[in-house]
């Protein structure tokens, strides 16, 4: 590998993630640059056609993106184009942008999964809202009920368990409803899922989330578990990340009511924070070892 690689870290917002990668690249003789997306734009009268910020005549040997950032659909549709845009100029992206917006966007998520027969809950997605609430009708008479999720989100924001119809009209005029499977732990009186974090089709680090209520995102109270990882959920993590092309994912599992293990999300710039504080490994240099691997 070559010394001094130009690398832009992408995000919003520039936090402990940021600086942990930053470190193990700079460790690596890399000049590193922080950057939102929102701070570059297309620019024909430029060489290279884009102006990003401390790149007047060249461009970055790889950008690592973390965020893509909260905005309208025009704003979000346009830093995706300079991702496009980035990758038609053969810089490298991790994780590509491919593998974002299939990951992102979690209608397709959920298509591909079943469509590769990958173990995920019974999922719909209509606009309509009078669809939504035959189908939650349905799921009524078979005494299920639906959890609701933004197509766009994270950490468990804005979702919600729907026990009957009573659905309301969102802005987005947009409804992601998948039966609700998660298993409860009587014992515990808890629910609980797995975050398995794979990097280069190898499991990296794993854990448990458990909390009081039914939605178990860290950022939603819940309390992580070391465990150690069987075969099984081993298999469909790594089946997961190789689904959308993956160099790195954070793989969301749930065990339903038959012990059956279902992929509900697959995260394509995923926090690990907390999954740092249960392994030894240096999660940060992990990938950036794997990113810088692709730049050649």
């Amino acid at each position: 590998m070559k010394k001094n690689k130009n690398v832009i870290i992408f995000s919003d917002s520039h936090d402990w993630h940021s600086n942990q990668l930053k470190k193990e690249l700079k460790k690596l003789n890399c000049n590193v640059s922080c950057l939102s997306l929102d701070d570059c734009f297309i620019d024909t009268k430029r060489k290279k056609n884009i102006f990003i910020p401390g790149y007047k005549n060249n461009l970055p040997d790889g950008c690592i993106i973390r965020t893509i950032g909260k905005g309208t659909f025009q704003q979000i549709t346009r830093r995706l184009t300079i991702l496009h845009a980035l990758k038609k100029l053969r810089v490298v992206l991790f994780n590509d942008i491919n593998c974002i917006e299939k990951s992102t966007d979690k209608s397709m998520t959920t298509f591909l999964l079943s469509h590769k027969k990958i173990n995920t809950p019974d999922t719909w997605v209509p606009e309509k809202i009078k669809i939504a609430k035959n189908i939650l009708k349905k799921l009524n008479k078979e005494k299920n009920y639906a959890i609701w999720k933004p197509l766009f989100g994270s950490q468990g924001k804005g979702i919600k368990v729907i026990k009957n119809k009573k659905l309301k009209l969102n802005k987005e005029k947009v409804f992601y409803l998948q039966k609700f499977e998660n298993k409860k732990i009587k014992s515990k009186d808890t629910w609980q899922d797995f975050r398995i974090l794979v990097c280069n089709k190898k499991i990296i680090a794993s854990m448990i989330r458990e909390n009081k209520k039914k939605i178990t995102n860290i950022g939603q109270g819940a309390k992580p578990l070391s465990f150690r990882i069987n075969k099984e959920i081993k298999k469909i993590s790594i089946r997961a990340s190789k689904l959308v092309n993956a160099s790195y994912a954070g793989i969301d599992i749930i065990k339903d009511i038959n012990g059956n293990f279902k992929v509900i999300e697959i995260n394509s710039v995923p926090a690990w924070k907390t999954l740092q504080k249960l392994t030894k490994k240096n999660i940060a240099s992990i990938l950036v070892k794997e990113f810088l691997t692709k730049i050649k």
